[in-house]
């Protein structure tokens, strides 16, 4: 559950928080990548900021997509994080897990939480499955499609908008990102000569 900030040179956090949506949905905090050694371990990419997110203890639900619930829910009996290949990874065991095949079996899926179970964003930032969807246009009013991916840089997220006259990327940066309204999936942007 990743977020991302409208950074504003010199304005701290600028836009208005958004209320949560009505709908009570899947939000999905991380990946499973695969098994981890023998004995029922799952290797997990991390797309939570949630500092306590992946302790022993936490009740995560299974979903194919991210976001349809698939039924099962799980709690984390072990939790580590291990470097590979230069990237951070979780490696978890499950409750009830005791062999390989049955970790193999996740391999692919998404570990969500409840959308009431994710903590308030502060003033100015936005999780990012509050911004895919969304609806973007131009401040002069025209329509340039909507916001499929979020590519995480050093600087600042970058948003991948999608319409028909293909993708553009737009950087989210104050100046750049006028309003975000989440309810009514909408962003307004200014974009800068040259990106698009």
């Amino acid at each position: 559950m990743a977020f991302c900030r409208v950074w504003n040179p010199g304005v701290s956090d600028s836009l208005s928080s958004p209320e949560q949506p009505p709908s009570e949905g899947l939000v999905a905090v991380g990946r499973i990548l695969g098994a981890h050694g023998r004995d029922g371990e799952i290797r997990v990419r991390s797309t939570s900021n949630v500092p306590d997110r992946f302790d022993e203890g936490q009740s995560l639900k299974l979903s194919k997509d991210g976001s349809t619930p698939g039924g099962l829910t799980f709690r984390i009996a072990r939790s580590r994080t291990t470097i590979t290949k230069g990237s951070e990874e979780l490696i978890l065991l499950l409750r009830g897990f005791h062999d390989r095949d049955q970790a193999i079996r996740l391999t692919g899926q998404w570990l969500c939480v409840a959308q009431s179970d994710v903590p308030e964003p502060k003033e100015g930032e936005y999780f990012h499955y509050q911004l895919i969807g969304l609806k973007v246009r131009a401040v002069n009013g025209d329509g340039l499609g909507e916001i499929t991916e979020i590519l995480e840089t050093g600087s600042n997220d970058v948003y991948v908008v999608s319409g028909s006259e293909g993708e553009i990327l737009v950087p989210a940066l104050g100046h750049v990102v006028i309003d975000i309204d989440v309810l009514s999936g909408l962003m307004v942007v200014d974009l800068p000569e040259g990106l698009r």
